[in-house]
Formats: structure tokens, C-alpha cells, sequence
């Protein structure tokens, strides 16, 4: 027989079940207080199989408890020749002090319940026999490959009696329930050192529409199942020994002071990894209980992709029930079913897909797309945040929508906009819908990492590289293609691997689009801008550079093969491996509203005006910011127009960041650098009507600023 198949003897630590004397003993706080206290004592009827670890367990308990997050009434443990004694925490919070020697599990006659937690000692780096050795008092040790701890509660039956709870059997590897010793992997911009995570794992049962394996059951039919504690190693996070299934583990990061509690499901293939910069710590389901409530965005580096479509809601990829309704994913129902397909209907997975890692990621860059909406709306888009509250509560991480958009629509139109969005709880973006139902697509243009790799940004003096509307250039037609050389010129070196750019469509005569791509490579099933006729409309872009440092641009005119379009290229900075500054990433916040006066006065823009508004200081932007990563929104404007958005004490460039039609609302992303004091200016022209009037909305999304 193997040895997880060997019979033990088993440890009985109860005698005289459910018989209720007065006994005199020591307060469970008497060190505190040097008093005795008169209390009526029971004890629990338990039965262990400890597979030969006895010596090498402790058990902790409470009923109730003193602390919903640990904390325990009492904690015994034993001597390798099986007798009982009290300990406490009176040494530190990991070690142990012995107390008095003791019969049974005692519990007080006014209690309800018990919650029993019993835990694998260091059997590895001591003996267990040495009473004068500080590692004999160690009361947890989670890198204990021999055999794992478990937890169980008992409620009182009706009529008084505690039930018998039988025999439990501790996890040992591969054991009948599959037993094995998890071990996960931390990861953090910052260094990670022993104990620096703590990690408490309870397993738990399934909820009763999904499949898990089922917790095991004691000879009497009381579930239990496995339970760890201890701290971290390095880089890596341990479990002793474990059975697969579904677990809630308590994660705390003392370098922050952030502690939630998630879900997990853990087997031998699948133990997960702990993320310390993402909100949750990389899991989707979660809750805080310390903490402000998500660890801050590590500053990250760029890391170009292909263009790639992960999200069409119109085939079902990325989110498979239909167009995103009004909403962001919470409603108000009982019913299982309708709150699984809400969220479903407003969340995207975007890491692991399409060249995005499933770990170490701080942001995405997105070219998100409204295809035909129901009505006019807009949308905003946001990293699926940490829960608060009850875990077991699907809806506990909704709350207020943030005061920003990204992308707004009327009716029947087709819009894009490239969004920089802080990637969430497990690895999930949210999207927040107003007004109206609406289609979205989602083309991945890159991702920043949280790791020391990758390119960094840096802006240029914004220039006009390409417009077709020169003497020497032709306008575009359908499947035109065109190449525009972007290194080499406006101070961008030929290291650069990608290019921040602003494309804009000039009086299309026919609906079409428009992709940008490194030159001399396959046109990607993607688009960087959707045309209408009559319509000019820019888009932000940041393009992968092909080896002779050029992009390349393509219409598509379907429906007119006669159709023709101007486009125009400003480049406003670039990213490099050799060098430049770090992106941080935040959930979108507003700094100028001329609606209202955020940011400044409470007027719109006239023609020909230009202003000031500050951006450090602002939601953590920090003073030496070089550049704002924002949305830029025009508000119901008198007259047609274009902004720029530039450095103060500088001149206005000879390039523009957004285009609009009287009456429209338009949003374009766009990368304002900023000038030493931290502020930009604003410049509104509508050149056809002096007497025009525009709001302006700037909504930030991230920031640049030195490693």
C-alpha cells in the first residue's frame, strides 16, 4: 500500500460529549486581567485521523468568534503522546505559549456554534519535541508537505445537544480526495520578500448551479474541508497540504495594508497567482477587508501588439449575448440566471487573449467602436473593481458610475475611440452604457506591464506628417493603401517602435474605414477610424512602426467604389525600448467641464479662444508629469470646428486633436504633454462663424512621468 492508504490511530480530543460541569478554569483573557473566572463548560465530541501527525497539529476554535476575520475564544494543542493542553497568543502573533493541560474541546454552555480550525506545525525545521525551542510554539507552517490542516463548523442541534461530528481525516498527498501541496506564484513591481503576503485558504462549497469537487464529509455527515495559513516565501505563495476545489482565501499584503478576501478554485494544475498591483489581486471575485479598497496602478511600460479584434458583440466574440444594453452589469433581481447574463452583457476579459499575458498587467489600449446604437448615449469604460461587503453577494462591485466618458453615439451612426483602460478584477474591463443599447467592438492595440519591460513614451513637438489634401498627394479611394514615413522626421529617432498619432478623415464622400498598421505588413482585421459621408472625424492612434520605421494607411469604401476621403496624420509623441517615461493608468476622472466649471470657468469656449487649466495635482497626477493620457469631449457646439490641446507658454501647433459639426457631440482621445508648471492650453477655432460657442470635457485617463 501507498503511503497515504496507511490506517492510523485516531486521536479522540473530546471525552464526555455534550456533558455540561462547573468548572473553575483560567479565562481564556486572564493573562490580561489576573483574574479566575466561573464558567459552565462543554465539550465537543470530535475524532480525528491525523495520519500520524499527532504532536505535529494544532487545533483553534471559537463559538462565536472573537473577530469575523480570525481571532479565536481558544486554542489547544498537543504533545506527541496525544494529551491536550491550552495554549495562547501570548508570545507573538505566530507563536504559542502552553497554558494548562486540558480534556477536550471546552466550550461555554451560551455558545451556538463552533468553528474549528486545525493547522499543520513545523515538522520540517523542528523536531517537535523541544520544548525550549521558539520553533516547538510555531502554530503555523504552510510549507509542510506532509499533511495539510481542515476547518469545520458545528451548530448546536435543535433540542441543545452539540451533534456528533465523527471522525475527520486530515489531507495528506494524494490521498482518496486527491490531496496535494498548492504552491502559487506572487507578483509585484515592487520587490516581494519573505512574509511580506499573508494568505489564509478555506475551502468551501460550490454554488449550487456550478461544479466543483465536493468537500469531504466526517463519519457523522458533517462537511468539512481543508484549511492553510502562513506566510509567503519569496515570490511564491504555499497551502501545506490542500484537497482540489473551490476555495476563500483571506490575501494580505503588509507592504500596503491591502487585505481582501476572493474566490478561488484551486487544483494541482491550477493553483493561481497573486498579483499585488492589481485590483483583487488579479481575481475576479473579491472583497476588501483592509485597506483602501484596490492597490494603486503601477507606473508600466508599453508593449505594442498587432492589431486584433477581441470584442464584436455582433458575432458574439468577447461577450456572447448580444449588444451592450444600458447599465453597467448590476440589476435588480433574485434571479440567478438574469444577474449572470447582465454581467456578462457588460465585461470583457482581456488578458490572456491575443498576445495580452494572463498576469503582470496595469493597462490596456483599446480602439473601442459603437456600431448602430438604439439611440443616443455614451459609454465609459473602467476596470471591473474590488467588492465591498458580503463576497457571496454577485453584486457587491457596483456602485457609482465615474464622472467621465469615453465614447459617445446618436442613433444609427458607427463611432470609435481609442481608450487606455486600467485592467481590472480578473483581468476585466467594464463597460458603463447610457441612453441606449449599442454594439461594440474592440481592437487591442497594445498593453503596459507592470514589469521593468517594454517601451517607454516620449512626446515631440506635435507635427503634421502626412495630408492628402497637399498639391502632391492624391485623395484616398477605396482600398487605397499609402505609406507615411513617421521616423526620421518631427525629432523621432529610428529606435521607436511605435508612433502616437492623430488620423483624421476629411470630407468623406461615402461610409467606409480606415486601418493603420506597420508598413509591409498584412492588413489586420481591425480599424483605427469610421467614416461618414460629409464627416470629418479624427481618431488617436498609437501604431506598431514597421523595421524602416514607417505606417501604413487603408481605406475601405464598400458601398461606393467611386467614394473618396482626405486623411490627415499628426504625430504627438513615441514610444521606445531605448528609454522615455512610464504610463500610469487610473479610473477615468473629469478636469475641465465648461458645463460646469470643473477645471475652470463656467462658460463655454468662443471662436479663437484659447486657456489654461491645470492637470498636476489632480486625482494623483503628480507634479512632474510630462503628459495627460485624456478624452477630450465637445459639448453641443454652435458652429463647425477643430481644438488643440498643447503645452502652456507655448505656441499653438499647427495640428488638431478634435473636429466637430455644429450640434455634435464628439469625443477623440488624445495625449496632452504638459509644461513644467503641469498645465496645458486649450485652443477652440471655428473658423466659418466667429460668434460659435463649444463646451469642452476633459476626462482624464492616465499619465506619463518619469520611471
Amino acid at each position: 500500500m501507498t503511503k497515504a492508504m496507511k490506517r492510523f490511530p485516531l486521536l479522540t480530543i473530546s471525552i464526555a460529549a455534550c456533558s455540561a460541569t462547573s468548572l473553575v478554569t483560567p479565562s481564556p483573557f486572564a493573562h490580561a486581567t489576573g483574574s479566575i473566572t466561573t464558567r459552565s463548560i462543554e465539550y465537543l465530541d470530535v475524532n480525528i485521523d491525523a495520519r500520524g501527525s499527532i504532536g505535529a497539529i494544532g487545533i483553534e476554535y471559537d463559538g462565536p468568534a472573537e473577530d469575523p476575520y480570525g481571532g479565536y475564544a481558544d486554542s489547544i494543542t498537543w504533545r506527541p503522546d496525544g494529551t491536550l493542553m491550552k495554549v495562547d497568543h501570548e508570545i507573538g502573533p505566530t507563536y504559542l505559549k502552553p497554558k494548562f493541560d486540558v480534556n477536550g474541546l471546552p466550550m461555554e454552555s451560551s455558545s451556538t456554534w463552533a468553528r474549528l480550525e486545525a493547522y499543520p506545525r513545523n515538522t520540517i525545521n523542528c523536531s517537535g519535541y523541544d520544548w525550549q525551542d521558539p520553533c516547538y510554539w510555531e502554530n503555523y507552517s504552510v510549507e509542510n508537505s506532509l499533511h495539510g490542516g481542515f476547518h469545520i463548523e458545528v451548530v448546536r442541534n435543535s433540542d441543545g445537544s452539540w451533534p456528533r461530528v465523527g471522525t475527520i481525516t486530515l489531507p495528506t498527498v494524494n490521498d482518496r480526495y486527491g490531496g496535494f501541496a498548492p504552491e502559487g506564484s506572487i507578483i509585484a513591481s515592487s520587490e516581494v520578500t519573505d512574509g511580506r503576503v499573508h494568505v489564509d485558504a478555506f475551502q468551501i462549497d460550490c454554488w449550487i448551479t456550478e461544479v466543483c469537487p465536493a468537500r469531504p464529509v466526517s463519519s457523522a455527515g458533517l462537511p468539512y474541508g481543508a484549511f492553510s495559513s502562513g506566510p509567503s516565501r519569496g515570490d511564491a505563495w504555499f497551502m501545506s497540504v490542500g484537497w482540489p476545489g473551490r476555495y476563500t482565501l483571506y490575501i494580505t499584503d503588509d507592504a500596503s495594508g491591502e487585505k481582501v478576501q476572493v474566490i478561488a478554485d484551486i487544483d494541482a494544475n491550477n493553483v493561481p497567482t497573486i498579483d499585488l498591483d492589481a485590483p483583487c489581486f488579479g481575481f475576479k471575485e473579491c472583497t476588501t477587508v483592509e485597506g483602501k479598497g484596490s492597490p494603486p496602478a503601477p507606473a508600466g511600460q508599453f508593449q505594442p501588439l498587432p492589431p486584433t479584434r477581441i470584442l464584436d458583440t455582433r458575432s458574439g466574440l468577447g461577450i456572447p449575448n448580444g449588444p451592450v444594453r444600458p447599465g453597467d452589469g448590476s440589476i435588480d433581481t433574485s434571479n440567478d440566471d438574469f444577474r449572470t447574463d447582465e454581467e456578462l452583457n457588460h465585461e470583457l476579459v482581456v488578458t490572456g487573449r491575443a498576445g495580452v499575458p494572463e498576469h503582470g498587467v496595469a493597462a490596456v489600449l483599446l480602439n473601442i467602436t459603437a456600431v448602430d446604437p438604439s439611440g443616443d448615449g455614451f459609454v465609459t469604460i473602467g476596470p471591473r473593481p474590488q467588492g465591498r461587503g458580503d463576497l457571496f453577494n454577485d453584486q457587491n462591485s457596483y456602485g457609482a458610475w465615474p464622472n467621465a466618458s469615453n465614447l459617445n453615439f446618436v442613433a444609427g451612426q458607427t463611432v470609435p475611440n481609442l481608450v487606455l483602460v486600467r485592467v481590472g478584477a480578473g483581468g476585466r474591463i467594464r463597460f458603463h452604457v447610457y441612453g441606449a443599447t449599442t454594439h461594440l467592438i474592440a481592437d487591442i492595440a497594445g498593453f503596459f506591464t507592470s514589469a521593468d519591460i517594454g517601451a517607454g513614451f516620449t512626446s515631440v513637438t506635435p507635427t503634421r506628417l502626412f495630408d492628402s489634401r497637399h498639391p502632391a498627394e492624391d485623395r484616398f479611394n477605396t482600398n487605397s493603401r499609402r505609406t507615411v514615413q513617421v521616423t526620421g522626421r518631427a525629432g523621432i529617432p529610428e529606435l521607436a517602435t511605435s508612433a502616437v498619432v492623430n488620423i483624421t478623415a476629411v470630407n468623406p464622400t461615402a461610409e467606409g474605414f480606415v486601418t493603420a498598421f506597420p508598413a509591409g505588413t498584412p492588413v489586420p482585421n481591425a480599424s483605427n477610424l469610421n467614416l461618414r459621408a460629409g464627416e470629418t472625424r479624427p481618431n488617436f492612434a498609437v501604431v506598431s512602426l514597421s523595421t524602416s520605421g514607417a505606417i501604413e494607411l487603408q481605406t475601405v469604401l464598400p458601398y461606393d467604389p467611386d467614394g473618396s476621403v482626405d486623411l490627415i496624420v499628426d504625430v504627438f509623441g513615441f514610444f521606445s525600448d531605448d528609454g522615455g517615461e512610464r504610463t500610469t493608468t487610473t479610473e477615468p476622472f473629469r478636469i475641465v467641464d465648461t458645463r460646469s466649471g470643473i477645471g475652470g470657468a463656467k462658460l463655454p469656449f468662443g471662436s479663437s479662444e484659447i486657456r489654461t487649466f491645470s492637470a498636476a495635482g489632480s486625482g494623483g497626477i503628480p507634479a512632474n508629469a510630462s503628459a495627460i493620457w485624456a478624452n477630450v469631449t465637445v459639448v453641443s457646439p454652435t458652429a463647425d470646428g477643430f481644438l488643440s490641446a498643447y503645452p502652456s507658454l507655448t505656441a499653438t501647433p499647427d495640428v488638431s486633436n478634435l473636429n466637430w459639426k455644429a450640434g455634435d457631440i464628439n469625443p477623440n482621445m488624445a495625449l496632452i504633454p504638459l509644461n513644467s508648471q503641469g498645465t496645458f492650453d486649450i485652443s477652440v477655432v471655428m473658423p466659418w462663424d466667429t460668434s460659435g460657442k463649444a463646451d469642452v470635457l476633459v476626462d482624464v485617463l492616465g499619465w506619463v512621468a518619469p520611471g
